[in-house]
């Protein structure tokens, strides 16, 4: 793990960012920072780091992916010029994107290429929370969507869950990666977290699990742009739907563009 040549040390990034904002330089602060403190940056699924108490801190990044494919794919980009490896999980009943259509597949095998960690997000009140079933979702995708690593982040969890440790595959909340007590998260659009995370950082917390949501961390000047920019690339999505399966009907209704989003 280390840092593109040419990166400024932390401290001066993190003078730079005294006016915290999401945006992709916050992002690769917090990266630096956490390098420059001696944290290795580990896989869920990584046994080495399930059962080691070694001497360097483990910071596990997770991005659980409710709404923006497109941002999953830049912030991994970035971890993978970091050389560093994270954790994706992606959504099967999203209604801001499709799990199974080719753009959000090719970004979840691009991912993997990067080394990164890519599992799935489940909501409880589809799947519940029984390891059988998941276990066999997990056996279903992989044999005839797309290969998938067997680790599971629960879409707002249960109490059912927290701590519990499952057979055949890792939840985030096994009480081996998870501590509520270390553990933070940009939940809401808040950067409620990071002078928390800064701390702990500075203090070498030996674990730390830090939730980050991939679409907030798109750089936009208000939640306004944001609802277009996501709109716009629904409406494409459908758009591109309806031509390749209804030509002949919406042919002369409907333009054909294929635009790229970056939500």
């Amino acid at each position: 793990m280390s840092k593109p040549q040419g990166y400024p040390p932390c401290a001066t990034m993190l003078r730079a960012l005294d006016r915290t904002a999401f945006g992709e330089e916050t992002f690769r602060g917090i990266l630096s920072n956490a390098l420059d403190r001696g944290y290795r940056f580990a896989r869920f699924d990584d046994p080495d780091f399930l059962s080691e108490q070694g001497d360097s801190p483990v910071l596990y990044i997770r991005h659980d992916v409710d709404i923006s494919p497109n941002m999953a794919f830049r912030l991994g980009k970035i971890e993978n010029e970091w050389n560093i490896s994270s954790n994706f999980f992606f959504q099967f009943d999203a209604e801001t994107y499709s799990f199974f259509g080719s753009d959000t597949l090719t970004i979840v095998r691009a991912l993997r290429n990067m080394g990164h960690c890519v599992g799935l997000h489940i909501d409880e009140r589809l799947l519940g929370s029984d390891k059988h079933a998941i276990r066999r979702t997990f056996d279903w995708v992989n044999e005839h969507i797309v290969t998938i690593d067997p680790v599971v982040s629960f879409h707002r969890p249960t109490p059912a869950v927290l701590g519990r440790r499952y057979e055949g595959f890792l939840s985030t909340y096994d009480d081996r990666v998870f501590d509520i007590k270390c553990y933070l998260s940009d939940s809401r659009r808040s950067l409620a977290f990071h002078e928390t995370l800064t701390e702990w950082i500075k203090d070498g917390r030996p674990r730390i699990q830090l939730l980050l949501h991939p679409e907030w961390w798109c750089e936009v000047s208000c939640m306004d742009e944001f609802w277009d920019l996501l709109s716009s690339r629904r409406a494409d999505q459908l758009r591109r739907y309806m031509l390749d399966n209804f030509p002949k009907v919406f042919s002369g209704i409907v333009n054909h563009e294929n635009g790229t989003h970056k939500i």
